[in-house]
């Protein structure tokens, strides 16, 4: 029985040696695919740390254009700003000549009446167009 009993033992050591190789190469075959998709996540990592520089070199950029953008749009303004001013001298000029060349061509025209009774009708309608026209301009 001795004989029989190590044939047993030596048998199932066999069984248990193959099942413990069989799972040793499963096991090696996993960390090969591990080993693989460490390898792919060491690239992806390193692909987003680049995005990652990318994009806080483009955020730089596009402070710095804003920067730029605002300092010209500052002096844009300030020179609207002078154009409106003058603008508006300009305007009140304006509105201080109709009035002398209202007052001119009214005041002319109680002198001249009796002076130019013929021609009156003729250069008092002309006289009307022009203060309606400088009354639509105003």
């Amino acid at each position: 029985m001795d004989l029989v009993s190590e044939m047993i033992v030596d048998g199932v050591l066999a069984l248990l040696l193959i099942s413990s190789i069989t799972v040793s190469i499963i096991v090696y075959r996993r960390l090969g695919t591990i080993r693989e998709g460490q390898a792919q996540l060491r690239t992806l990592v390193d692909d987003l740390n680049k995005a990652v520089q990318d994009a806080q070199r483009s955020v730089a950029g596009l402070k710095q254009s804003a920067v730029d953008v605002e300092e010209r749009l500052q002096s844009q303004v300030q020179k609207a700003g002078a154009l409106a001013d003058e603008l508006g001298m300009i305007t009140e000029a304006g509105n201080n000549l109709a009035d002398r060349i209202e007052r001119g061509l009214t005041g002319n025209a109680a002198k001249t009446e009796a002076a130019e009774a013929p021609t009156k009708k003729a250069s008092s309608k002309q006289q009307q167009e022009i203060l309606a026209a400088l009354r639509e301009a105003r």
